[in-house]
């Protein structure tokens, strides 16, 4: 007779979620409950827009990691929905923590005053290893939840051995889900940026856009992520040719941004904007943003060549949708 519980290895899954977000929701209490004892003014203060912004990254870090709580019940309940959120969030972090991970190894750290320069190598040792075992675990639940027998403990958990299971409806192809539910969290994020007092510009090809102007763009770009995922995640054909041209539209832009006499002049005027501290507007701290920008641009390669990759599976898919529903 066949356990009707979860396995070992799904239970460790759930219980390291569970640990994971609980952890996520202590930390983005205390980061708000220490953001308000800072004062607004003096030489310690926050800049109005950093603080918004703070506040509001760690309320969606705080529901996210509510969302992951239930997550990991439903997984211990053996839920479809759970493994499929499980395998999304795996590719998330595994996406974010080696992104990180090889940005923190190799961009330089920004210039900060004499003192503190001592301690410039452990932080960099220390947020290596955060996003090192992020990445980590992304990967592992990622190799878990597609492994065969655990599919198999969900499917079971949906049906009885006297019904057979049913058909399983056509799903968007899991590389383009866990892109689309990644652009979706994204763009949510972006569009409470113009409520933070972050100064909104939007710089295309070597121009930057500002005002009303810039904010206009800016909506309008995250509109459009937030169309073409939705619709990704929905299978529906129009969505693969726009989230495919958008990528291209911004690897395009960011490269002539990059390489623009304009970009010096662009990136002082956003500092700016920001009103940094002292020491952070010189050459050097312009060329460090400069080394991240051209890192940055390899993640839009990969999802250009993951998009063009699955192409094929997506449009099977769409097709396999749309059967279903002739049918």
């Amino acid at each position: 007779m066949e356990p009707s519980g979860p396995s070992s290895s799904v239970v460790a899954a759930a219980i390291l979620g569970i640990l994971i977000s609980l952890f996520a929701i202590l930390g983005t209490v205390g980061a708000i409950a220490g953001l308000t004892m800072i004062p607004e003014t003096g030489t310690t203060a926050i800049p109005p827009f950093a603080r918004s912004m703070v506040v509001a990254i760690m309320g969606l870090s705080a529901g996210l990691a509510i969302f992951g709580v239930f997550t990991c019940v439903g997984l211990l309940r053996l839920k479809k929905w759970a493994r499929i959120s499980m395998l999304v969030w795996g590719g998330v972090m595994a996406a974010i923590g080696g992104t990180m991970f090889v940005f923190t190894s190799l961009v330089p750290m920004p210039e900060m005053p004499s003192d503190t320069v001592a301690s410039l190598p452990y932080l960099r040792i220390l947020m290596s290893a955060i996003y090192g075992i992020q990445f980590l675990i992304g990967v592992w639940w990622l190799l878990l939840f597609n492994k065969r027998a655990v599919r198999e403990q969900f499917l079971r958990a949906g049906g009885t051995e006297s019904q057979p299971l049913a058909t399983p409806q056509p799903r968007c192809p899991l590389p383009l889900a866990i892109l689309a539910g990644f652009s979706v969290l994204s763009a949510a994020f972006c569009l409470l940026l113009p409520f933070t007092n972050f100064p909104v510009n939007m710089i295309l090809f070597g121009y930057r856009f500002h005002g009303a102007i810039g904010v206009a763009f800016f909506y309008l770009s995250v509109a459009l992520v937030l169309v073409g995922a939705t619709g990704m995640l929905r299978l529906k054909r129009w969505s693969y040719p726009l989230m495919l041209s958008q990528y291209f539209f911004w690897m395009a832009s960011g490269t002539i941004t990059l390489v623009s006499p304009s970009y010096d002049r662009n990136m002082r005027e956003l500092m700016s904007q920001m009103a940094p501290p002292e020491g952070l507007m010189g050459q050097a701290a312009i060329a460090q943003t400069r080394v991240f920008g051209v890192l940055s641009l390899i993640p839009g390669v990969l999802i250009i060549w993951l998009l063009l990759y699955c192409h094929t599976r997506f449009v099977e898919a769409c097709a396999a949708k749309e059967a279903r529903q002739n049918s």
